[in-house]
């Protein structure tokens, strides 16, 4: 379910309910028109939160074959705006990406491997080298003819001298987008055994499935995904690592839908929000409060005639504030 999907849910009260059916409906806890404003600016702020940690699993890419010095530098400041984890770069720029993103900032990813049909030597050699000019993170790319004649004992050899050569650096195992499932979930495994953390796949439609299936070998990172819909699809999978190029746009469009997500609230009368199951008993109701909850619940359970509301789903105030000691997020 995505992240961004949690609404005020008012409680229908009807005029002339005797006691036993107000008993019957679950009960709810009245917020003050203060209160009721608090929380909205609570839950908005936790919404931006969610955004940030979201974008923090981007992993910015920028290994492009044409890719120039103007270009590396567009994508290290694009990185440090979003909080990315990494930006990926080829070989040959990974000294002048981490001079770009400083000490504190995101890390660099380097590419190994060239098209996957290179001598595991030289894949061990370049991310060698790569770690020594600053790389934490490399990306191999595997060699699909071996895995797909069925060699899998020289993937191996491959993977643990990429491994070895990486040392403390995190290795992905990029698989080619050619490779069937079944050559996924192979490659996945393989990865796993033999000290790789990630695999590597280009967006297709099943990646939440893949991550499924995956869930207790390593880690998955998704790449090339060029929208926010694809990207809160994924985030709501579990997939840990998000490749793309379009960071700021992505960043952009969720923290809109966070900053403008209007609660339909109307601030000048108490608002009363459902409490959970466990903790719900019920209180005494006086002729006062009564009625100001059902006038609030009148004016909200009729969206047709009151324009268009957002659909409502149960949640609880008390979890909520709980989260932060009652504080709301700054």
């Amino acid at each position: 379910m995505p992240f961004f999907g949690i609404y005020f849910v008012f409680l229908p009260h009807t005029y002339g309910m005797n006691s036993e059916n107000r008993q019957a409906k679950p009960s709810g806890i009245v917020l003050s028109p203060t209160e009721a404003e608090e929380y909205c600016e609570f839950k908005r702020q936790k919404r931006i939160a969610e955004v940030a940690a979201a974008l923090s699993k981007a992993n910015i890419y920028a290994a492009q074959r044409d890719a120039v010095s103007g270009e590396q530098r567009k994508a290290a400041e694009s990185a440090k705006r979003v909080k990315a984890a990494s930006v990926q770069v080829n070989p040959v720029y990974v000294s002048s990406m981490k001079s770009l993103l400083g000490v504190s900032g995101p890390e660099v990813d380097c590419v190994v491997g060239g098209t996957g049909e290179t001598l595991p030597k030289a894949k061990a050699y370049e991310a060698k080298l790569a770690v020594k000019s600053g790389a934490k993170e490399i990306t191999l790319i595997l060699c699909g003819s071996l895995l797909r004649s069925g060699r899998t004992g020289d993937i191996k050899r491959e993977i643990k001298r990429v491994c070895r050569a990486a040392r403390k650096a995190v290795v992905k195992v990029a698989a080619d987008s050619s490779f069937t499932y079944a050559d996924f979930l192979r490659a996945g495994r393989l990865a796993a055994d033999c000290g790789a953390k990630f695999l590597s796949v280009r967006f297709f439609p099943d990646c939440g499935r893949l991550k499924r299936d995956l869930h207790d070998v390593c880690m998955l990172e998704v790449t090339e995904v060029e929208t926010a819909s694809d990207y809160k699809a994924l985030i709501a999978a579990g997939v840990e690592r998000i490749g793309t190029s379009h960071a700021e746009e992505i960043y952009s469009e969720l923290m809109k839908e966070a900053e403008n997500l209007s609660f339909a609230v109307d601030f000048t009368d108490s608002v009363t929000v459902s409490v959970p199951p466990k903790a719900a008993a019920a209180p005494p109701v006086s002729e006062t409060s009564e009625k100001s909850e059902t006038a609030v619940a009148a004016e909200s359970s009729e969206p047709s005639k009151q324009g268009e509301k957002p659909k409502a789903e149960q949640m609880s105030v008390l979890n909520d504030k709980k989260m932060l000691d009652g504080a709301l997020l700054k």
